[in-house]
C-alpha cells in the first residue's frame, strides 16, 4: 500500500492583497478527512484507509529563519521517505521553495499549472517572492524541465 505524505505550509506573507491562505492546511485536512465525502479514488484506492495518509503536520515559521529555507528543508526531509507528497498551502509563492526540494530528488520534473493567472511576473510591488512570481523564479533556476500553463482554457473547462 502506498502511503501519501501530507505537509502543511501555512505561509501567505507574500500575498499582495488578501491574507488567509496560511489558514488553509487545517481546513483542507478537515474536509479531506470528513465522512461526508467518499474517500475512494476513481482508480479504486481508498485514500482514507488506515495508514494511507501520513500527516507530517504544519511547518512552523520561527521569524528568525528565512521561510524559503525552512520550506525547502522540510519538504526535502518529508520527500526523503520516498512517499508521494501533497503540500497544503499557503499562497502560490510557496511553490518556488517546494520546487527547489523537488528538483534535487526528481531528475526531470514537469509542472502542469492550472490557474487563472500564470504567476510568472518578474516581481510585484517590488517583491520577487510575490505570489505572482513563483514560476518566474522556478524557470530562472531551472527547477522544472517543462512548465505547462494554459490559464485561458479554464473558462472552457469549467463553462461546459
Amino acid at each position: 500500500m502506498t502511503t501519501i505524505s501530507l505537509l502543511g505550509i501555512p505561509h501567505d506573507d507574500n500575498s499582495s492583497y488578501m491574507k488567509g491562505a496560511s489558514e488553509a492546511p487545517p481546513l483542507i485536512r478537515r474536509e479531506l478527512l470528513s465522512d461526508v465525502y467518499s474517500s475512494w479514488s476513481e482508480s479504486g484506492i481508498d485514500v482514507g484507509a488506515a495508514g494511507r495518509l501520513k500527516d507530517h503536520g504544519d511547518l512552523q515559521f520561527d521569524g528568525a529563519s528565512d521561510p524559503w529555507d525552512l520550506i525547502e528543508q522540510r519538504v526535502g526531509q518529508v520527500m526523503d521517505s520516498g512517499d508521494p507528497l501533497i503540500c497544503l498551502g499557503g499562497d502560490h509563492a510557496i511553490t518556488h521553495p517546494i520546487m527547489r526540494a523537488v528538483r534535487r530528488r526528481q531528475p526531470n520534473p514537469t509542472i502542469l499549472h492550472i490557474d487563472a493567472h500564470p504567476d510568472i511576473y518578474h516581481e510585484y510591488q517590488g517583491n520577487p517572492r510575490s505570489h505572482t512570481s513563483p514560476f518566474a523564479r522556478i524557470m530562472e533556476e531551472r527547477l522544472a524541465d517543462r512548465l505547462i500553463q494554459d490559464a485561458n482554457r479554464l473558462d472552457a473547462v469549467f463553462s461546459g
